[in-house]
């Protein structure tokens, strides 16, 4: 009896710690997808099709990144998608005005960044909440593509060497330079939360910011980075977007603010602030593109995969909410035990 009961003691506490971090599950969740696509559909597990998923989590997980960062802090940016087309517009306008490609690439990253750093201001100096200031960004910077375009798509401003940076033209296989570039980016805000005073102060802004004000940690200017890094991986996506694409459509980016969010989420960062890892982004962004992947080699209506990545959000808000609520728990229990 006292050996069954010490198993289902472990077993137990082998559920907590897993319901206790998230991005396990996630990763639990990968693998359980990939096992169950690659026996019910062959041409799943092959190289191509892995080049294929890679390729195109790209986009997700760029944006992911920042969404994250943006999370931890106890913000959130629902803009990014907007942010996004409307810096791809910009970047294929410079293009198109007859000068070098690298300062279209560049100006399409600084008006992502720019308007992230908007968005800070809205939230810190005129105290809007995060979820209305960056909705209002949404609006506003959907609205702009859309009149800057007439509603009609963006197109000619195409040069040999976006190809490549793009990943149209593969030159490493299927390592191409937006998958070289996520992995740039990965490393960076891994290494930005872990080792710097940013990260450090990150953390604490969203766990707590009362006490961090208290501690002279600078909020404010905190708040404003997490969403500038926001507009700056949204604007990097939307170079690679306009690139993979040949034109910039007044709709584009529609529906990756739920995607980023979801990946975000799916990864492990807490809608309450405080919590979130770059490689939790990672995981969340191959949940969704191998679902992606799963819908259209199934052969189900693409229709479905906005259906899908909604109820994995529901269900990853859900997991977040009973996971916050066993860390409460599990820190009440040490705090009494360690008063006792």
């Amino acid at each position: 009896m006292a050996a069954s009961s010490s198993v289902a003691n472990a077993s137990a506490s082998r559920w907590g710690r897993l319901l206790q971090n998230p991005s396990s599950g996630a990763l639990a969740l990968v693998m359980v997808l990939a096992i169950a696509m690659s026996v019910a559909f062959p041409g799943f597990a092959t190289g191509v099709n892995a080049g294929n998923v890679a390729n195109q989590m790209v986009f997700v997980l760029l944006l992911a990144l920042g969404m994250t960062v943006v999370l931890i802090t106890g913000g959130i940016d629902l803009s990014v998608g907007s942010v996004m087309g409307l810096s791809a517009a910009v970047g294929a306008y410079v293009i198109l005005s007859g000068v070098p490609l690298i300062f279209g690439l560049v100006a399409a990253v600084a008006a992502g960044a720019f308007l992230g750093w908007i968005n800070g201001l809205m939230i810190t100096r005129l105290g809007l909440p995060d979820f209305i200031a960056t909705l209002a960004m949404l609006g506003v910077a959907r609205g702009l593509l859309f009149l800057w375009t007439n509603g009609v798509p963006m197109n000619g401003y195409m040069l040999p060497e976006y190809y490549v940076i793009a990943g149209l033209q593969q030159p490493f296989g299927f390592i191409t330079v937006p998958i070289l570039l996520a992995l740039v980016a990965v490393l960076a805000i891994a290494g930005m939360l872990k080792w710097t005073s940013f990260g450090r102060h990150a953390y604490g802004v969203g766990s707590n910011p009362q006490a961090a004000q208290l501690s002279s940690v600078p909020v404010t200017r905190i708040k404003v980075q997490a969403y500038v890094v926001s507009g700056l991986m949204a604007g990097l996506t939307g170079m690679l977007m306009a690139g993979r694409t040949s034109t910039v459509a007044p709709t584009m980016g529609i529906g990756y603010e739920i995607a980023a969010i979801a990946a975000a989420i799916i990864g492990g960062a807490a809608l309450t602030g405080g919590r979130g890892t770059a490689f939790g982004a990672v995981v969340g962004a191959l949940v969704l593109s191998i679902t992606a992947n799963a819908i259209n080699i199934s052969g189900v209506s693409s229709t479905w995969q906005q259906v899908v990545t909604g109820m994995v959000l529901l269900v990853a808000v859900v997991f977040d909410r009973v996971s916050s609520i066993l860390r409460d728990r599990s820190t009440r229990l040490k705090t009494r035990l360690a008063h006792t």
